[in-house]
């Protein structure tokens, strides 16, 4: 059986047993949500021993059909996830699914997680087994269009209710990430007394748009806009950031685009790893912009450096780092310096 994940909770309330789930897809909020419920409707039912199984190019697989012979000491009924990258269990994985999904495994439920599963392995022998007897579910990206009204009906579930362009405000805000959605949602949610969120509730306590924002910095020096970058980064310095907290949200964009650029380098189209990374539209440009101008060679020269800005952060001379920071991000926009000594 193949369901949208809206329709699961519909699902576990009418159902009774089943005995695999398999939630694949490349959108980590959703797909995650779905195992909660599930996990959380079989618990209900008193499937209280959990057992994981990370799936690399070791797995034994035959540990699947070690736990089901052993009888387990602590409970009748138990739930086995399998966590999968991507939805390949080979031959002999693909064999032990098969052959799990055929025989009685009462009181055992499987949970199966992967990325996104294409047509062809849809049409694999050990998923269309699985489909048989259980419940296959993808779930998909939420796009620009739909993201507003996803975050609309997210806080209606908070019995709160959010104007049209306050929710456009924050997809534009996240774009796309629906992890970061959520955590703005949560956060409004508890700012906000009132009833109605409208565009000013956004402004003032998520994205106020008067305040220079760390990831707009990143993002103007990978476009090379140097006078910019530096203007962002003397308002960030005037009004108080913690320069440790600009550091660590620095080097999160910043490993992301040394990641990237390995990739690119050793041929894998760049549209395929934006994909990957989940990069969207307003995103790939300013990457694009920095791997003409960057190499993954002068890209880790670049992270030594980062090594010497982490070590002023933890010495007795934070101030110091500020002038580190504008080194850096001149060099990232493209700036020939000759101040990136690695002290």
């Amino acid at each position: 059986m193949r369901l949208h994940s809206d329709q699961l909770d519909t699902h576990l309330k009418r159902s009774s047993a089943t005995p695999i789930y398999f939630v694949s897809g490349d959108e980590p909020l959703q797909k995650q949500e779905c195992i909660d419920l599930i996990r959380k409707h079989y618990r209900g039912r008193g499937y209280d021993e959990r057992i994981i199984f990370n799936v690399d190019k070791s797995f034994n697989w035959n540990s699947i059909n070690e736990v089901t012979k052993n009888l387990s000491l602590f409970s009748s009924r138990r739930i086995i996830e399998l966590r999968m990258a991507a939805p390949k269990p080979g031959r002999e994985g693909g064999g032990v699914l098969q052959e799990y999904a055929a025989k009685e495994n009462d009181g055992t439920l499987l949970i199966i997680s992967s990325d996104k599963m294409d047509k062809s392995t849809k049409n694999n022998k050990w998923a269309k087994s699985i489909d048989k007897v259980g419940v296959m579910i993808q779930v998909w990206p939420i796009g620009p269009a739909q993201l507003p009204g996803w975050i609309q009906r997210r806080i209606q579930i908070k019995q709160k209710k959010i104007t049209q362009d306050a929710a456009r405000l924050i997809a534009e805000r996240v774009e796309g990430n629906l992890l970061a959605a959520q955590q703005e949602i949560e956060k409004l949610v508890l700012l906000i007394e009132k009833d109605l969120i409208d565009i000013e509730d956004v402004i003032g306590a998520v994205a106020d748009s008067s305040r220079y924002n760390v990831f707009d910095m990143v993002e103007s020096a990978f476009l090379g806009n140097i006078d910019r970058t530096s203007l962002m980064l003397n308002g960030l310095k005037n009004e108080g950031v913690e320069p440790l907290a600009l550091f660590g949200a620095l080097m999160w964009e910043y490993r992301r685009l040394c990641s990237i650029a390995y990739e690119y380098e050793a041929g894998t189209p760049l549209e395929n790893t934006f994909k990957s990374y989940q990069i969207w539209d307003q995103k790939k440009r300013s990457i694009t912009a920095v791997l003409k101008r960057h190499s993954s060679k002068s890209l880790d020269q670049l992270l030594n450096y980062c090594a010497t800005i982490d070590k002023t952060l933890k010495s007795g001379h934070r101030d110091r780092a500020w002038d580190q920071f504008n080194v850096l991000l001149l060099a990232i926009a493209g700036i020939n310096t000759n101040k990136l000594q690695i002290s």
